[in-house]
């Protein structure tokens, strides 16, 4: 999974490098940060906007499920806790 400076979230396949997924429009500006779930079901992305948004993942779809504007600079990093329910 990775994010890009035109907004958008990709996911890859570890052995094709096949594109698995597209996020269009996950961030106004550049994906600046990115983590994920240990059950890989919910994706957190950050922007340079300084929005941070939290993503379900699934077999055949991905959608936003929160977006927060705490920021006021870019999200350089984000860390999940070891229980998968809050997130810095």
């Amino acid at each position: 999974v990775s994010g890009w400076s035109d907004g958008k979230i990709r996911a890859f396949g570890p052995q094709s490098g096949k594109l698995l997924y597209t996020i269009n429009d996950a961030h106004l500006k550049a994906v600046t940060a990115i983590a994920c779930t240990s059950d890989s079901t919910k994706l957190i992305s950050g922007g340079e906007e300084g929005q941070v948004r939290v993503w379900r993942i699934g077999p055949q779809s991905q959608s936003l499920e929160a977006s927060m504007k705490d920021h006021r600079g870019m999200v350089n990093c984000i860390r999940i806790k070891s229980n998968d329910e809050e997130f810095v």
